[in-house]
């Protein structure tokens, strides 16, 4: 028999208000959304991939970004400036046993994933401006209050009404439709303008305009999306790939798919099946190694500072001696081995991953495609940021009002991480949600200065990393201990100064995260007052 006192509704808890750019830099990538967002869009017009859907974006639009959702860039895309309201859904379940809680995944209240029309999109905005200003500050209001501003805000979208698609995004979208159709064929500027019955002379511009991106380049979009559907499901020759998608040339194909997706379309074809190497101070041979691959060869061709020239240069010639006899068919390197391109070239095949915007999880993601293991990927990612869930609940309750501080300390100066902008930053403060010191800052990824220049720090927990100690980091933080603020430090006269790993580097891979959390677990286990004592 059916339960009928069985009730179920859904609660909102609020975490932050952002305003930011989208994408960090111009080019063609791909971003994972790891939280709940509200995201609604204030500057900037063109085309995103909303897993795998092409979506116009226009200012004023709202979104509602789920976590697993993919967000690719388009090549010579504009930038975008939202706001961002991050939060987290939970499903009550209410019946005769009584509650239970659930992470309600996919959905805002009757909202899927995607574009929400609104019909008074000022009215949302001020909405997100009023709970960006009650978040922050002094003023700021607790959080029963910005709840119930969520739950306002929610309701606000819900009672909304759409208004029509204007006549210029249906002719757009004839086109679009035209080219999606015709795509294997000869198309011309003529063709694709008379599709959506506009002039021949306006049509690219405003094509451009409505798109970010000339129309070519949209309609060699959707041929190379078709590219690589073949190319893991036929078994046919590149040429026959080529002319099947609408390129006449071959070798255009080949050099177009290289340029947008990183590798030959012959390389594309053996993914998965390649020996691979790996050139990167970013920790890449991680990324392999949790999608079950071994890197055949692992380099690291950067002079670290400490490393003299001699030493350098042996170390530097012997690294590309094993990597040449390790005979990979595809090297894959970080933007910091750009420099050695010329080197790497003549020993295998190089993709560069371009970590612009400082995304660990597109690495990850891009890895996972040239590999084949995109829902290994997937699988992974979940089950991270479910442990980021639970491993933030128990630090938060260990914790409690207690705030901390990270520091790394190099040869030159000491540096004060911030709230974001580093995959770091991002863990620790807003997936994990631990409280900040106030000296915390809000806008920069990092804080440079001068050991004498520090001010006293507020903050329960300090957490300092010495970088590059060849390099004579030990005696900065020498000068930093013996300065007249350190003893004034509030973490150092609790006793609760803690030298760390290199979490700045292990924040940039999965495993890597995974250590960072089980570290802090294992120092709040350790002592259950929550105390980090002194090295």
């Amino acid at each position: 028999m059916a339960d009928h006192s069985r009730e179920v509704s859904s609660l909102y808890m609020f975490s932050s208000v952002r305003k930011r750019s989208f994408p960090a830099a111009i080019g063609r990538k791909a971003y994972r959304i790891p939280v709940h967002m509200l995201c609604l869009v204030t500057e900037g017009e063109g085309i995103l991939l909303l897993d795998g859907v092409l979506c116009r974006i226009y200012p004023l639009q709202l979104y509602l970004l789920v976590p697993g959702m993919m967000i690719e860039v388009p090549e010579q895309s504009v930038r975008f400036d939202y706001y961002g309201v991050f939060f987290e859904p939970l499903m009550i379940t209410k019946t005769k046993h009584g509650l239970s809680v659930a992470k309600e995944m996919q959905q805002l209240g009757s909202f899927l994933p995607g574009p929400l029309p609104l019909a008074q999109p000022q009215r949302v905005l001020q909405h997100i401006l009023q709970l960006q200003e009650d978040s922050k500050g002094v003023h700021k209001k607790d959080p029963t209050q910005l709840r119930i501003q969520l739950e306002e805000l929610v309701y606000e979208v819900a009672s909304d009404t759409p208004v029509l698609s204007t006549m210029k995004d249906q002719r757009i979208e004839k086109v679009i439709t035209f080219m999606e159709q015709h795509f294997t064929d000869k198309i011309s500027m003529n063709q694709m303008a008379a599709a959506g019955g506009i002039s021949t002379v306006a049509f690219s511009k405003t094509f451009r305009k409505m798109t970010g991106i000339p129309p070519v380049e949209y309609l060699n979009h959707i041929r190379l999306m078709n590219a690589k559907k073949m190319l893991d499901e036929d078994h046919r020759r590149v040429k026959e790939i080529a002319a099947a998608v609408g390129f006449n040339s071959e070798f255009y194909f080949s050099r177009i798919f290289q340029r947008v997706v990183g590798v030959s379309p012959t390389v594309y074809m053996k993914r998965g099946q390649l020996k691979v190497a790996v050139a990167s101070s970013l920790g890449f041979h991680n990324h392999l190694q949790a999608l079950g691959i071994e890197a055949v060869q692992i380099v690291d061709l950067l002079q670290y500072p400490g490393m003299q020239d001699q030493e350098y240069q042996q170390l530097l010639a012997e690294q590309l001696r094993q990597l040449s006899n390790s005979e990979p068919e595809l090297i894959i390197a970080d933007h910091y081995h750009t420099e050695f391109r010329d080197s790497l070239k003549k020993i295998a095949s190089t993709v560069y991953i371009d970590s612009d915007g400082w995304d660990w999880k597109q690495n990850f993601m891009k890895i996972a495609e040239l590999m084949n293991r995109e829902q290994e990927a997937d699988v992974l990612l979940t089950r991270l940021q479910l442990r980021i869930s639970d491993v933030g609940l128990a630090l938060r309750e260990a914790m409690g009002d207690d705030r901390l501080t990270i520091i790394q300390v190099n040869h030159r100066a000491i540096g004060i991480q911030g709230l974001a902008n580093h995959p770091l930053n991002e863990l620790i403060y807003s997936e994990l949600g631990l409280k900040a010191g106030p000296d915390t800052p809000a806008d920069e990824w990092r804080v440079e200065l001068q050991p004498e220049w520090l001010d006293v720090l507020d903050a329960e927990h300090l957490f300092i990393h010495k970088h590059h100690l060849r390099a004579g980091s030990e005696a900065v933080y020498q000068r930093l201990a013996h300065t007249s603020s350190w003893s004034q430090i509030t973490a150092v006269r609790l006793g609760n100064v803690r030298i760390i790993d290199n979490w700045f580097v292990h924040s940039w891979t999965l495993q890597g995260r995974q250590l960072i959390m089980e570290q802090l677990l294992d120092l709040f286990k350790n002592d259950k007052s929550g105390i980090i004592q002194n090295e």
